[in-house]
């Protein structure tokens, strides 16, 4: 297997970033982000110890490229590959970066506070299968139960990554959704999903009928895979920013 070259790793930084711009952008289209809280990590195709984010001060809907910033593992921002003098939400590095190195797998992690994942997050409890979105975390979520709402430091940072474990959902307790993926279209795509089954759990409630766990490991094996993420991606680039995947 030849190795990447210096045009293959512009040629995926270029799209990651393409891509993380699009998730950001996606968010503001619902709303989310307006008052600065959350977050979408990408990380860096060639330092694979550093992700992109957005940086602090840019609405989620007016996001570009140019306003990205690659933090590294110290918490520092790459001047060479960023612009100068820019800062990051303290949150967003205490919570991704503990991810990223504990999951080599995952390129992206998203995490914003919404209208329904944040009330279900009070339930303190993963989400059930009451929907066909929800079958999309079929037994791929987890909570974590920390009363820590301001994450402050990566310590707690390091206790979230270990509430996520393999999973691709972690439900924050009273605080959000987050989720993780091998993409950055499977992480912003799965975060709709998890967002609509958390609407139909807040608005069902207690009463909703749960479907069984054979049923929900068929549901998950169509709308739980790799390629599902990266096609609800696809869909919201293409009706909420009205461009092409």
């Amino acid at each position: 297997m030849r190795s990447a070259t210096r045009v293959d790793l512009e040629v995926e930084r270029a799209s990651r970033q393409s891509d993380v711009v699009a998730g950001y952008r996606i968010l503001g289209s619902y709303g989310w982000g307006d008052d600065g809280a959350g977050h979408i990590s990408a990380r860096d195709p060639e330092h694979l110890d550093a992700f992109w984010l957005l940086r602090y001060g840019v609405a989620f809907r007016k996001a570009t490229v140019a306003d990205l910033v690659l933090v590294e593992r110290d918490g520092r921002i790459n001047e060479e590959l960023s612009a100068a003098g820019h800062t990051i939400n303290p949150a967003a590095f205490c919570i991704h970066a503990p991810i990223h190195d504990a999951r080599p797998d995952v390129i992206s992690v998203v995490h914003t506070h919404t209208g329904y994942g944040t009330p279900f997050a009070a339930l303190t409890r993963t989400i059930r299968a009451t929907s066909q979105e929800a079958c999309a975390f079929h037994s791929d979520q987890a909570v974590f139960t920390g009363d820590e709402l301001d994450v402050v430091d990566t310590t707690v940072g390091g206790r979230i990554a270990a509430a996520l474990g393999a999973h691709r959902l972690l439900v924050l307790a009273n605080h959000g959704l987050l989720t993780v993926g091998a993409t950055v279209a499977q992480a912003v795509g799965f975060f709709i999903v998890a967002e609509r089954a958390a609407e139909v759990e807040v608005k069902a409630g207690a009463a909703a009928r749960v479907i069984s766990d054979e049923a929900a490991s068929i549901v998950y094996q169509s709308v739980g895979t790799p390629a599902a993420g990266e096609e609800v991606f696809g869909w919201l680039r293409r009706s909420r920013l009205d461009t092409e995947a």
